[in-house]
């Protein structure tokens, strides 16, 4: 075997058995959860990129679920909280986190126009002051199961 060859057969085992594994887990996107249904023009923003929504689009933190006029989304999050969205609704993922072995929860939204119909989730049964959805104007601390909240 070559030199040229033994390098890169070190190199790949060293790569990916040592800093590469770390660095590959340490930037794995984890999805917080997926669109279940939509109607209309419906888009997640992902940073500067618009992608448009289907059934199944797994979303990360800190995407911007976006619907149009006549669009409207259904969205479960992995601990079973559900979101509906309704037309001209702009909805910010701020921040997610779901570790019940770890007891950490975070479940904070931003609503900047549009509405929304919240049903809890076990975030919202197993730390109900975990649950943030603020609008331009007010926050809403859930202490409920179930609610609507809109702006205009």
């Amino acid at each position: 075997m070559n030199k040229r060859v033994k390098f890169f057969l070190t190199f790949f085992v060293v790569f990916f058995s040592g800093p590469g594994l770390f660095f590959a887990r340490a930037f794995a996107l984890d999805h917080v959860g997926m669109v279940k249904t939509l109607s209309g023009d419906v888009q997640i923003q992902r940073g500067a990129v618009l992608i448009p929504a289907h059934p199944g689009l797994k979303l990360l933190d800190a995407d911007i679920l976006i619907t149009r006029e006549k669009g409207a989304a259904g969205v479960m999050f992995i601990d079973g909280t559900t979101l509906a969205i309704g037309p001209n609704t702009r909805f910010d993922i701020k921040g997610y986190r779901f570790e019940p072995n770890i007891e950490a929860y975070e479940f904070s939204m931003y609503l900047k126009q549009g509405a929304a119909l919240y049903t809890s989730g076990k975030i919202g049964k197993l730390s109900p002051g975990s649950v943030k959805i603020s609008t331009p104007r007010a926050t809403v601390g859930v202490r409920g199961t179930r609610f609507i909240v809109k702006v205009q």
